[in-house]
């Protein structure tokens, strides 16, 4: 019973999306209150614990919200000048077909902007639109294509973040991540033409798509062996790009009127780049112009204003002002429509933000000086699990990963719910420690493309919003099933290396 009731917001939030067909604001409120009311009633959460965690989940959730609100901002801008239209075209100019084109952006862009610390979907999702991809498929293939190699991702961040839970080396993490990268990149990739309204071109590019899959993980591999991690997604989307350029034979012509285009992004990329990657800005930018804030004694929430994609996508949108406003134009009516094309999805985030934190944190007494593990949802749902699979738990290790990001929105709060369980669930089964936690943490990036949250990222920057739940109804049985091939593959290796 324990078991169900952990594994209920799950329950509530797939028949809610599949049944009624609620949109992403309705299905948050609701799905808010019904977790709040599980923990209240069934795992002894106080409402001063209540009240205070889903405080700490708006905060924490914050900067996401400042980077989806300038996203949108931004990308109505370009939007509205032509200039996203006119850098699609530069970049997808010979591709014929919506799925090529889908491939390029979502496989190419998105691990490119994703591995350098750049949440992809304002970029991507509004890319993917201008080059004739439907609202919905936009969306969701602004997660798909990095969902794959997401653990990777950010400069490095989600192997650190592993690493610490398990106190495992992250080198050894982040080659069983590079290692299941393919066969989850591969299989996400398949759905393409599915999300594009065009399965019938399946069959004729099968090839393409595995060669793809094959050539953006492998250099990502290579990476992570020769260099190290903190690049190779990003490494991995640009030999993505190459190839696709390479074998349709286009070489993209930046005139300056093309250049203006790519300004803004460049300046984003660039701004980022040098956060993550060059030592002496991320230690001032990422550590020293830090600080924190605690909605809860034992969660620091950091704030990194300057190392923070918000920031520059806001200094972008200035920059792009600068570049095509017309006689007319005001920054404040841009300011104004973008917010409210965003209320609806800002507020959702935020109370899936509040939803995660309550799952993270039930079972508290009223000061967060202990916790009585029975009544935590997220250990109940771990312990449940492995007590329904016993041996073959390994199989579906990835799943468990899929629920924490379909919970709470993020593949680290999935991490930092469920990793520590993966090292005695190892020593129990006799598996291998750092493949079961690499295996968590893939079903954790591939739970993006099913995760409410991420969805009110992408929806309303590709003119989505109101369509979230026909995005969920087909991206939730994708993700689960991924997910579970992904423990196939993971328990095939766990063979070679007991």
């Amino acid at each position: 019973m324990v078991f169900f009731l952990s594994l209920s917001p799950v329950l509530v939030i797939f028949v809610l999306v599949v049944f009624f067909r609620l949109d992403v604001f309705k299905l948050a409120v609701i799905s808010f209150l019904y977790t709040a009311t599980v923990a209240f009633l069934f795992f002894s959460t106080s409402l001063k614990v209540l009240a205070l965690a889903s405080l700490d989940g708006v905060l924490t959730t914050l900067p996401l919200l400042l980077v989806v609100y300038t996203g949108i901002l931004i990308s109505h801008f370009l939007l509205d000048k032509g200039s996203l239209q006119r850098l699609t075209a530069t970049f997808s100019q010979g591709i014929q077909g919506g799925f090529r084109k889908a491939l390029l952006i979502s496989a190419g862009f998105g691990n490119f902007f994703e591995g350098a610390g750049v949440i992809a979907e304002p970029v991507v999702a509004p890319m993917l639109y201008s080059a004739g991809i439907s609202p919905t498929g936009s969306a969701v293939l602004s997660i798909l294509g990095y969902a794959g190699l997401m653990h990777l991702a950010l400069a490095g961040v989600i192997v650190t973040v592993l690493a610490n839970v398990t106190s495992l080396p992250p080198q050894g993490l982040a080659m069983y991540l590079a290692v299941l990268s393919f066969p989850a990149t591969f299989f996400l990739y398949l759905a393409v033409p599915f999300f594009i309204g065009e399965s019938r071109v399946l069959a004729k590019n099968l090839a393409l798509i595995f060669a793809l899959s094959l050539v953006i993980t492998l250099f990502a591999y290579l990476t992570v062996r020769f260099v190290g991690f903190s690049i190779s997604a990003m490494t991995g989307g640009l030999a993505g790009m190459t190839f696709l350029f390479f074998l349709y034979r286009v070489k993209p012509v930046i005139t300056w009127d093309r250049f203006k285009d790519v300004v803004p992004f460049f300046f984003i990329f660039l701004c980022l780049a040098s956060v993550n990657l060059v030592p002496s800005v991320n230690a001032l930018f990422a550590r020293d112009l830090a600080f924190q804030v605690r909605a809860i004694p034992v969660h620091a929430i950091t704030f990194r204003p300057l190392a923070s994609a918000y920031l520059y996508l806001f200094a972008a949108f200035l920059i792009a002002y600068r570049l095509f406003a017309e006689e007319g134009d005001r920054v404040g009516n841009y300011l104004r429509v973008s917010f409210q094309k965003a209320v609806k999805p800002l507020v959702s985030m935020a109370l899936f933000g509040a939803m995660g934190s309550i799952i993270a944190f039930s079972g508290f007494t009223g000061d967060f000086s202990s916790l009585v593990a029975s009544h935590n949802m997220a250990h109940s749902l771990a312990q449940g699990l492995i007590r329904s699979t016993g041996p073959f738990y390994p199989l579906f290790a990835p799943l468990l990963g899929w629920m924490g990001t379909f919970l709470t929105g993020y593949g680290v709060a999935s991490i930092m719910l469920f990793g520590k369980l993966q090292i005695a669930t190892a020593d129990m089964l006799g598996v291998s420690r750092t493949l079961l936690a690499a295996s968590l943490t893939v079903g954790a990036s591939v739970g993006s493309i099913s995760s409410p949250f991420k969805i009110a990222i992408a929806s309303p920057l590709c003119n989505a919003v109101g369509r979230e739940g026909e995005i969920l109804r087909k991206s939730i049985p994708i993700g689960i099933a991924v997910s579970l091939l992904v423990g196939m593959c993971s328990y095939g290796i766990g063979y070679f290396v007991r």
